[in-house]
């Protein structure tokens, strides 16, 4: 496979990062100021926008002069952009950035960019990280989101990850990524073992195969595995976007599916997981509130080129708004429902039960099948699987951004 080309305007610093990025299977080039030229033939662009501004204005006018290439803007605290330099289609981290950081992030702009990544990458790590996993990019992820909560998000994703095991026997990874808030293993009783945030202190070379594997719970009776950001708010700073885009390097390469459930709201972790899914189900229930939300969602994504993965879960379905009102108002059918059943959801999650297992001949069990059967037998017009490129999002949601 073509090594991807990355542009490198990162100062005399460069050495440790030039390593990290050939051995992740990258071909770095230095930016030259004498033949500008050269970086229109580059897939992917740093810039370190405390340099000079002259020659950060030059460069990045070549990068977008006949194509727009990625490209991630490196800022200090303090740092002005030059004119003309920053756009809808540009990705920020803050400095210093660690070279292995820098390759995560990279890696998960180039998924994003619907291209597959280097067959080394993420061999660069350590040897200990080296493993018979398949390529990387293979497990199949879905992300489940809702723009606010209250819809029943946590526990669509919840059953869907032990029906969509009960179904396939497949390698199934429930992935707890709604930060901050997160109660998956209260709706699912498994033991608490470190999360995501417990690596704060720990450098990213050291976020290891090994060290993800051992943060990860088994629920003991469907064989769904559970890996978690952590359990006390407090410490929800403490995971960053490229932990987040570690875990699931690590969980794509080593599972067949893995299911997402996402923090509501738009802040950089939920939509780094919602740019790097193969699918994205919206949760949603037909009362006006959660439409409007998830109508204006839904325009956001189409915006970051992610409208095409987009499946319309209906929970509660039995009440409220039509059907065919709801997917008019969206503007995309209505992949599933589930019918609403409060007592059953209820005592299943008071005891840490799935619905799926506790009350598996009730209709709510059988639809949250039917949701898991979106994935396991697709028959049917389906999103395509393709990645699409995803923009720069904060700069795009202005009053529609949720603190939910």
């Amino acid at each position: 496979m073509e090594r991807p080309t990355i542009l490198l305007a990162v100062g005399a610093e460069t050495d440790a990062h030039v390593e990290a990025l050939q051995r992740a299977g990258f071909e770095p080039v230095l930016f030259n100021p004498e033949d500008p030229d050269a970086t229109s033939e580059v897939d992917l662009a740093v810039l370190d926008c405390d340099l000079a501004p002259a020659a950060i204005q030059s460069v990045y006018e070549h990068l977008h002069r006949t194509k727009s290439t990625p490209t991630l803007l490196l800022v200090g605290e303090n740092t002005e952009l030059p004119p003309s330099v920053g756009g809808s289609g540009d990705e920020v981290a803050l400095k210093p950035i660690p070279p292995e950081a820098l390759v995560y992030r990279l890696q998960a702009r180039l998924i994003r960019t619907g291209r597959h990544l280097p067959s080394e990458s993420g061999a660069w790590a350590s040897e200990e990280s080296l493993s018979s996993a398949p390529i990387a990019g293979e497990g199949h992820v879905v992300s489940v989101f809702a723009p606010k909560g209250g819809v029943g998000k946590t526990t669509i994703a919840v059953n869907m990850a032990v029906a969509l095991r009960q179904q396939t026997r497949a390698d199934v990874l429930l992935f707890d990524a709604d930060v901050g808030v997160g109660n998956v293993t209260a709706v699912l009783d498994v033991p608490v073992k470190m999360g995501l945030a417990d690596l704060f202190d720990s450098p990213p070379e050291e976020w290891t195969d090994a060290v993800f594997e051992q943060m990860v719970s088994v629920h003991a009776e469907s064989g769904v595995k559970v890996l978690t950001w952590g359990s006390d708010p407090a410490q929800s700073e403490r995971v960053s976007v490229d932990l987040l885009l570690a875990a699931m390097k690590w969980a794509r390469n080593h599972h067949s599916y893995v299911i997402v459930d996402n923090h509501p709201g738009y802040d950089d972790r939920t939509m780094a997981m919602l740019a790097v899914a193969h699918e994205i189900f919206l949760v949603v229930t037909p009362e006006v509130g959660a439409m409007r939300n998830s109508s204006q969602f839904l325009e956001l994504a189409r915006e970051l080129g992610l409208g095409t993965v987009i499946r319309v879960i209906v929970n509660r379905a039995n009440h409220g708004i039509r059907l065919q009102d709801m997917a008019t108002a969206l503007g995309l059918p209505i992949s599933a429902t589930v019918v609403s059943n409060g007592p059953k959801a209820i005592i299943s999650s008071n005891e840490g039960h799935p619905v799926v297992t506790k009350f598996p001949r009730e209709k709510i069990a059988n639809d949250l099948h039917g949701v898991a059967r979106l994935i396991s037998q697709p028959n049917g017009p389906t999103p395509g699987t393709e990645l699409r490129a995803a923009r720069k999002w904060w700069s795009r949601l202005g009053p529609r951004a949720s603190e939910a």
